[in-house]
């Protein structure tokens, strides 16, 4: 018997057999018959492989991220194009912020340009025998993979989009560090002021920062007025007097006790303050944010009138339909409701063997971690009694309700998420704001229409 063909032939056997049966196909899939140049991506350079319509390696080049470097790739690829009478399509791997700046270019420079999910990329690492790691092979890969997966080209967001999902990242960057700050401040307070917490339950609040910033020690605060911190309390609290002064009281009576168990050192006051200072400048950056992205918001038509409708949906508010749209784009880009489900990392994740068939299966996990954040909120809203008792969605909460009575609470929720996965879909599809209607009411609609 002859020796078993190497896997990489086997491997390019098929990618070729795929393209001679998609060339009887025709149509959309004549894209195929491209060059196809393959970008590996790195901090400050990166890796060119440009494959000819028959899979021969045309050129392999460094390109550095400069404007020389970048003109001159720019240059080459136009060589390719006359040589092979079609434009080549620029495949790269999402890496991080770094591939940004190549995407824009290559963009701009009329290019078509597919961003590949570091998943998709990595599943041809282990297409050779031998363990190959470096920078030339990726590259070649990439571009192997526009090949046997035909993948679509990527949205291009508009410079609003871009700006949108850059700040609401950021926002949730820094309500990240106040959190983590105002962990320190607790730590910081259970050893100097202890029983501050139980008085204050948000240390980080506006009024406990006023009251630390007059008195970061117990000494000071019982060297304090008991007036003027009352009515600083009120102030900073936006309360009524009775109010600041119970909570002028009990501060005094833990300060007492503090002062005899707290930790003392001379740097106590220096610490509170110090830390109080970066919350507020935290807050103050998050307040500025904000301002911005609602100037973004209005200043282009169609992301006002995404958040529009998606604020259309109870339990979803201004704040959380921005992070929606931001990581979201353009509806257009989504055939079905499942696709949006599986882009937010909703899809639940499929373990089959054989005979094998697993039934804990977890969620992906595999989209916009901000989104599915905002989304539990949502669902939490959403099944939550209101104060007179309704609820925002009564059919999401029965819905919720039957879904605890089989499953875990935590997986109940993860289903609410879902639905509202689908409703963001629908209203966003339709352009037309939500419409409660029970699953009855629906089905009505629909054998009517």
């Amino acid at each position: 018997m002859g020796a078993a063909l190497p896997l990489t032939r086997v491997f390019h056997a098929h990618v070729n057999s795929r393209i001679r049966m998609l060339s009887r196909i025709g149509g959309c899939f004549m894209k195929i018959f491209v060059p196809v140049a393959g970008v590996d991506v790195s901090k400050r350079f990166s890796d060119l492989c440009v494959l000819s319509p028959d899979n021969n390696v045309l050129l392999r080049q460094k390109i550095y991220h400069d404007m020389v470097s970048m003109n001159l790739a720019e240059k080459k690829l136009h060589e390719i194009e006359l040589e092979c009478g079609a434009r080549p399509v620029v495949v790269m791997e999402s890496t991080s912020h770094y591939h940004l700046i190549l995407f824009q270019f290559f963009t701009d420079a009329g290019f078509e340009v597919v961003v590949v999910n570091p998943i998709q990329s990595g599943a041809l690492k282990n297409i050779n025998v031998r363990k190959v790691k470096n920078d030339r092979v990726d590259a070649y890969r990439i571009a192997m993979l526009y090949r046997l997966k035909v993948l679509r080209p990527s949205q291009i967001p508009t410079s609003s989009l871009r700006g949108l999902r850059l700040l609401t990242r950021q926002r949730s960057e820094l309500k990240g560090d106040v959190a983590r700050f105002k962990n320190r401040l607790t730590a910081y307070l259970d050893q100097i002021f202890p029983g501050y917490g139980e008085v204050f339950s948000d240390v980080g609040g506006s009024a406990s920062r006023a009251v630390l910033h007059m008195c970061p020690t117990p000494e000071k605060l019982l060297n304090a007025d008991g007036s003027l911190l009352a009515k600083v309390i009120c102030e900073a609290g936006n309360k009524g007097p009775k109010f600041g002064a119970e909570k002028a009281a009990k501060l005094r009576e833990a300060a007492g006790s503090a002062q005899v168990i707290g930790v003392r050192s001379a740097s106590n006051a220096s610490l509170i303050k110090n830390v109080l200072d970066i919350i507020e400048g935290l807050l103050a950056a998050i307040q500025r944010i904000e301002r911005e992205i609602k100037e973004l918001v209005t200043q282009d038509t169609r992301l006002d009138e995404d958040v529009k409708l998606l604020c259309s949906i109870p339990g979803i508010g201004f704040s959380s339909a921005v992070v929606i749209v931001a990581e979201m784009g353009n509806i257009s880009l989504f055939r079905k409701p499942k696709q949006l489900a599986a882009y937010f990392g909703l899809d639940p994740g499929e373990r089959q063997s054989g005979t094998f068939k697993g039934r804990k299966n977890k969620l992906s996990k595999r989209g916009s971690p901000q989104v599915r954040a905002v989304l539990h909120m949502a669902a939490v809203s959403s099944v939550s009694r209101n104060r007179d008792g309704t609820y925002r969605n009564p059919v999401l909460a029965e819905y919720y309700e039957r879904k605890c009575a089989e499953k875990p609470c935590k997986v109940a929720r993860v289903a609410v998420m879902r639905k509202l996965s689908n409703i963001i879909y629908a209203v966003l599809r339709d352009r037309r704001p939500f419409e409660l209607r029970t699953p009855q009411e629906h089905m009505a609609l629909l054998a009517a229409a």
